[in-house]
């Protein structure tokens, strides 16, 4: 015989741990990038639906994914999300009339309405584009708020540079290692 084989020893459960920690982090982290990757070359945005005036169809603390369209692409019953004059905050709301604007071919002006509102909103949407609702779902922009806000950041950058100092750090010798 050309020497003696010693037997695998089996990997220690810490170690085993640490392998399926890492791993799931990784792929948790490539998730959240190719999900960025996608949303920059789709041109994809989330909008968070802050009031109730597209309940029950889009109810607040909704999200809602858009896309950006040419205002003369724009059809009635479409749910759109354009620049609210006045304020920071963007509107949400459904398409009930769509008139040309003079002297501008690629603008429109919006009449818009809230699905949980009785009358439409008091003043037009002049627009060139808009992003045009493709998909919405109740709550998850309450998550999303949650997650993006400072304190969940710092305690999303502890927990990962614990979890790279974990995987990283050097194992103690085993008495039969010595």
């Amino acid at each position: 015989m050309h020497g003696s084989t010693r037997p695998a020893r089996p990997v220690p459960l810490p170690n085993r741990i640490r392998t399926v920690v890492v791993t799931v982090a990784g792929a948790i982290g490539l998730a959240c990038l190719l999900g960025w990757v996608a949303i920059v070359t789709t041109g994809l945005s989330f909008v968070v639906v802050t009031t109730g005036s597209m309940a029950p169809t889009i109810p607040a603390g909704g999200l809602a994914i858009t896309h950006a369209v040419r205002a003369a692409d724009l059809h009635e019953g479409d749910v759109v999300t354009v620049p609210r004059r006045g304020s920071a905050l963007p509107v949400t709301h459904r398409v009930v009339a769509i008139d040309r604007v003079a002297g501008d071919r690629a603008a429109r002006s919006l009449t818009l309405r809230g699905d949980d509102n009785e009358t439409d909103d008091r003043d037009p949407y002049v627009v060139r584009d808009a992003g045009l609702v493709l998909a919405h779902a109740p709550a998850l922009g309450t998550v999303l708020v949650a997650l993006t806000s400072p304190v969940a950041r710092g305690l999303t950058v502890a927990a990962v540079g614990a979890l790279v100092a974990w995987a990283f750090w050097p194992d103690r010798p085993r008495a039969e290692d010595a």
